[in-house]
């Protein structure tokens, strides 16, 4: 019995950490904006493909920038600033060297907070494909009934899971699924490191989906009302 019970145990630790989210650096390129700039205040980091970034900053009329290279490690992400942007006797740059910032499905939040002499900031930075942390996790009827205000954003959806041939869904509830109601659903594209049969065991159950909306593709004959694509977890939500 003791054996079959760390059997289960493990069963479920596994189902629970399947799909589980980790940084690429390939999806981490692209532009991230402090959830806190308004007017005459701003803070934005580039990650290139190439490895190099770009840190703009300011604060009225104080206003600077920094370049260098990051890479990934582990959750993290490290920067290293270019020569010609280490502190020197003159002027004052952000050593980004000095702070990891922690790669999350939305953006990068450093672990301590960084002052680039005009400001200071310590706060989340949201990819320029996310629209809030607060608006992330949507519902699938906000998605249904405001198509166009996440149209190409990343969500997490809730719902339930239904996985066959040419019917890839989640619906908003388990009715749905059974009465055949795919308006109430959205179709899913699994991509080439997420398949369908990592997930049989979610298969008929309630999870937790992240990827990015489209409303442009409706699946399966135009049947459904709108297409979770590049997926990068699915986890059973309890």
């Amino acid at each position: 019995m003791r054996v079959l019970g760390i059997v289960f145990l493990l069963t479920c630790f596994s189902q629970g950490l399947m799909g589980q989210w980790s940084p690429d650096a390939n999806k981490l390129s692209g532009v991230y904006q402090s959830k806190k700039d308004q007017f005459e205040r701003y803070s934005i980091i580039t990650l290139k493909d190439n490895g190099q970034f770009t840190y703009e900053y300011g604060l009225g009329g104080c206003q600077g920038n920094v370049k260098g290279t990051w890479k990934v490690v582990g959750r993290e992400v490290q920067f290293k600033n270019d020569l010609e942007f280490r502190e020197d006797s003159i002027t004052v740059y952000p050593d980004m060297s000095k702070t990891n910032w922690r790669a999350t499905k939305i953006g990068i939040k450093p672990a301590a907070p960084v002052n680039s002499g005009c400001l200071e900031v310590a706060e989340t930075h949201l990819k320029s494909t996310v629209i809030s942390d607060r608006e992330y996790t949507v519902s699938i009827i906000q998605l249904i009934s405001n198509p166009e205000e996440y149209h190409k954003k990343r969500v997490q959806v809730k719902g339930y899971l239904n996985l066959e041939f040419e019917g890839n869904a989640i619906y908003l509830h388990k009715d749905d699924f059974k009465n055949g109601i795919s308006k109430n659903a959205l179709w899913l594209s699994f991509s080439d490191k997420l398949t369908t049969s990592q997930f049989k065991k979610l298969n008929h159950k309630y999870v937790l989906i992240s990827g990015t909306f489209n409303m442009d593709h409706l699946g399966h004959m135009g049947l459904f009302s709108g297409t979770i694509e590049s997926i990068e977890t699915v986890q059973r939500n309890w």
